[in-house]
């Protein structure tokens, strides 16, 4: 069954709807739905299932998936059930904001609008679903921030599923701009300051 989304012109104005795959080829705005995990110092990283059609293996946002035609930015939070296993509350999650997401590659130009927030993480179970996810890896914000901007090679993360340390570097992580991991590192610190 084919999945329709609605796609908007770069103002986030609605402008139609169409299909998944042909959104990505035409590089149409769209929406989505983006929730980081965080725990002190930590962030959280999905790293994708080798079964995904786009990035495969790579390390990317805790949970996150498009928002169909028929679905608001509040239906998004089923994504962390399907792909964590973990049953949440809209209210407890916290707004980072509304970020331009984009990724350019040959043949794949992916524009969201992606509706975005945290969720302070309690060490609750997690479940995966295999088709979608691998493991869930706990990096240090900052040593992660230093790894998009090019200061660090190689950061560690810890295996949730294995708690063994992995070995992460810059090719390893899903290629959004440094724009999108700067508001996200910067909004979660932010919202743990506030916090203490």
């Amino acid at each position: 069954m084919k999945e329709y989304l609605t796609i908007f012109d770069e103002n986030h104005q609605k402008i139609g709807e169409k299909e998944r795959g042909q959104v990505h080829v035409d590089g149409d705005w769209h929406e989505t739905f983006h929730c980081w995990f965080w725990k002190d110092q930590f962030i959280y990283l999905q790293r994708r299932s080798m079964e995904k059609q786009d990035f495969p293996g790579k390390y990317d946002i805790t949970a996150a998936g498009h928002l169909a035609s028929n679905e608001t930015f509040i239906d998004g939070i089923r994504e962390i059930e399907e792909e964590l296993g973990l049953s949440l509350t809209f209210e407890q999650l916290t707004a980072l904001g509304i970020f331009e997401d984009v990724i350019e590659l040959d043949g794949f130009l992916d524009r969201e609008f992606a509706h975005t927030y945290s969720y302070a993480y309690q060490d609750e179970p997690l479940r995966f679903d295999d088709q979608e996810v691998m493991d869930v890896v706990a990096v240090y914000r900052d040593e992660l921030m230093a790894l998009t901007e090019g200061r660090l090679r190689t950061i560690e993360g810890n295996s949730i599923m294995t708690n063994h340390l992995v070995q992460i570097t810059q090719v390893d992580l899903v290629p959004h701009r440094l724009t999108y991991w700067h508001r996200i590192c910067g909004g979660v610190a932010r919202i743990d300051a506030s916090n203490r």
